[in-house]
């Protein structure tokens, strides 16, 4: 998306720009997430990105992995992108008497294959690592010698092969897995989507749970031409639908509702969203802890109904019912996950929050027996970027700026700070998309789209002010990082109530504190690199303000 606001809005050449990816193609998490069944959740009209733009109508409301994957590939042919694929950079380092970074990466085509080693000069660099960043599986003993099995077949959902399963991700015929016990670990989002599919064709079914989902109906639907005529009905369109569910999720008053699906009923979402024109003081906490508590309540208590609705089995369904509050983890949304326990060959294994304790020759442990199976899915997401988030940790390479000092240094120390979550100083032509410092939505596209535009904008005012353009250089200024780093922590007790969650990928697993149980330093470093408070519209019109008064305030150009 930076690329693309480059090449619009910044008049950047699509020739000058480059995006290096250890992946085989364009799509990032699109491009490695083929498992049967992979869909995003948030509404395809709204996630997809780019879709005025290009005047592409999605096949389906919540659109599949692969249409996903074709958009973004879309996108870098319209607009002629280069990608440097199959590289995967392990070093970055700011010349300043050139004015340059210096980029290595390795170039590695096959497993056979010797990496090639590459060094590259870049005038900016963006660093788009993202925050699931490689696939996580449960350190437990004994995975190799599961694998060891001549007949026993291991799959991650996030590196998913489909020489193994039989079929394809646009045709999931799965007729490998016909006659076998499968077991799949996990019952986030993934695992939800993938399970339904896994048990078309396994012989048993056994799910491996932890920690229950909520699960929310999905009104799926094939988009038709009269569907789209009444979406995409004027210049904008997509914008303003992206920003309705936006003010959905940050409870905006008067709001309309333009989505009307199961995340648009989540009024306990505000509680991770932000709401704007409310700053929670220490004196507010607990009794703001009980308001979002109270919010999100009857969302819970209705879904804890829905399980009672669809799973015939009372034991297995009381197993199903998540406890802890609705924002603490995803919620997920689908038509068939809870009905599935209704069949023959599907069986629910719960952990009672302990987990799977161990791999096996023949299977998995699980409350305190073996149970045996011939494919093993790992449906355990990813190592995320709010337990380390750090930019340059997305990318598990070394970014040293002006001085010899690490990013990652500074982002873990008492000067961290960053400019609306984009810019850090003491890092020439650096840009990043950090949450913290920023804001936040369920609809990453909303994010990343504002804070891609803001660089894009940054860069084309540098090279335009810039006494030489070739030798441009922008940094943040310290004391205004420092200044919006404080208005950051000034919000944060918004996000009070997450402490009360069980552990998660939203909670860091579990590492989230009270900020009231710190002491009053470590409190606002805790503080200050947190979202903001106000949700995801405030924040764009405090940066569109910035932008509109054209003096780049903060920022230093040479």
């Amino acid at each position: 998306m930076t690329a693309h606001h480059l090449v619009t809005k910044a008049g950047i050449s699509s020739k000058d720009i480059v995006l290096v990816d250890k992946a085989g193609g364009f799509g990032g998490t699109w491009y490695w997430n083929r498992y049967p069944g992979v869909a995003c959740d948030i509404e395809g009209y709204c996630y997809m990105p780019l879709l005025e733009e290009t005047g592409y109508m999605p096949k389906l409301r919540y659109s599949n992995g692969y249409e996903i994957r074709e958009q973004l590939e879309r996108i870098a042919h319209t607009w002629d992108l280069q990608g440097q694929f199959c590289s995967t950079v392990t070093d970055q380092k700011w010349d300043d008497k050139a004015r340059r970074w210096v980029v290595t990466m390795l170039h590695k085509l096959g497993p056979d294959q010797e990496p090639e080693k590459m060094t590259v000069r870049s005038q900016f660099l963006l660093l788009a690592g993202g925050i699931q960043m490689c696939p996580h599986a449960p350190k437990l003993n004994g995975l190799d010698v599961f694998q060891s099995g001549s007949d026993k077949v291991l799959m991650h959902t996030g590196r998913w092969d489909w020489s193994k399963s039989g079929g394809s991700q646009e045709n999931p015929d799965m007729t490998n897995f016909q006659g076998k016990r499968v077991g799949i670990i996990g019952t986030g989002a993934t695992a939800v989507q993938v399970a339904p599919y896994l048990a078309k064709w396994a012989k048993e079914l056994s799910i491996f749970q932890r920690t229950p989902s909520y699960v929310g109906p999905q009104p799926q639907k094939e988009t038709t031409v009269e569907d789209w005529s009444k979406v995409a009905n004027k210049p904008g369109w997509q914008y303003e639908r992206i920003a309705s569910l936006d003010a959905m999720f940050t409870a905006k008053e008067d709001a309309e509702d333009k989505i009307q699906d199961g995340w648009t009923k989540m009024v306990g979402m505000t509680a991770m969203a932000g709401h704007a024109g409310k700053i929670v003081t220490k004196q507010e906490e607990e009794n703001h802890i009980k308001d979002m508590l109270n919010r999100d309540y009857p969302w819970t208590e209705e879904m804890r109904s829905r399980v009672d609705a669809l799973v015939k089995n009372p034991s297995t369904a009381e197993k199903l019912k998540a406890w802890y509050s609705g924002f603490c983890k995803r919620p997920t949304f689908h038509p068939e996950y809870l009905s599935l326990f209704n069949e023959p060959n599907v069986t629910l294994v719960d952990t009672d929050g302990k987990g799977v304790e161990a791999y096996t020759p023949n299977g998995v442990m699980a409350n305190g027996r073996e149970h045996e199976l011939d494919v093993l899915v790992l449906a355990t997401g990813y190592t995320v970027g709010l337990v380390d988030s750090c930019p340059s940790s997305a990318l598990n390479a070394t970014l040293t700026g002006r001085g010899n000092r690490l990013l990652k240094e500074k982002w873990d120390g008492p000067d961290y700070g960053t400019l609306y979550g984009a810019m850090t100083e003491g890092f020439p032509n650096l840009f990043f998309a950090s949450g913290n410092g920023s804001t936040v939505s369920q609809n990453a596209h909303s994010f990343y789209n504002l804070l891609t535009r803001l660089i894009a904008h940054v860069v084309k005012e540098t090279l335009i002010r810039a006494e030489d353009p070739d030798r441009a250089r922008v940094e943040v200024q310290k004391s205004s990082e420092d200044a919006w780093s404080d208005e950051i922590a000034k919000r944060a007790r918004w996000f009070s109530a997450f402490p009360t969650c069980t552990p998660g990928y939203l909670t860091g697993e579990g590492i989230v504190q009270s900020q009231g149980s710190l002491p009053e330093e470590e409190e606002h470093e805790m503080a200050k690199r947190s979202y903001w408070g106000e949700g995801i519209l405030s924040f764009q019109e405090v940066v569109h303000g910035w932008v509109e008064g054209e003096k780049l305030e903060g920022l230093v150009i040479a």
